[in-house]
């Protein structure tokens, strides 16, 4: 197929084409299932991967996307839980790095450049 070719195919196809919200379209059934799972921090791969399971075929992006839309109301759905728990609303703690304040400073004086490396000899 030569370039001419090429192009007039990709301008048919184009002009052919229609975007459709099925698949978001899809996930409003499932609406209030979605952002409970949002709202109990789920990850978006996970309600996919949820969502999958049960032949209801959607792509991560698109539960991403979704779940964006109706970010605020996962918000106050996730408000709920935490004042229903009797707990704050934050997510489960992250394990940290312990300092480590026995370190030597990177350079010996403020404003001082650092050690000398391979590109300064090129």
């Amino acid at each position: 197929m030569n370039n001419q070719e090429l192009q007039a195919d990709l301008a048919r196809v184009a002009a052919e084409y229609n975007h459709s919200v099925l698949q978001q379209a899809v996930l409003e059934n499932y609406k209030d299932s979605i952002l409970l799972l949002r709202a109990k921090y789920a990850s978006y791969e996970k309600i996919s991967e949820l969502l999958n399971e049960r032949d209801i075929k959607v792509s991560v992006a698109t539960v991403r996307k979704f779940c964006r839309k109706y970010q605020e109301e996962a918000q106050r759905l996730r408000a709920e839980i935490a004042a229903d728990s009797g707990t704050e609303d934050k997510p489960a703690p992250q394990p940290t790095a312990p300092a480590n304040n026995n370190r030597p400073p990177l350079t010996s004086e403020p404003g001082k450049r650092g050690p000398r490396t391979a590109r300064d000899q090129l």
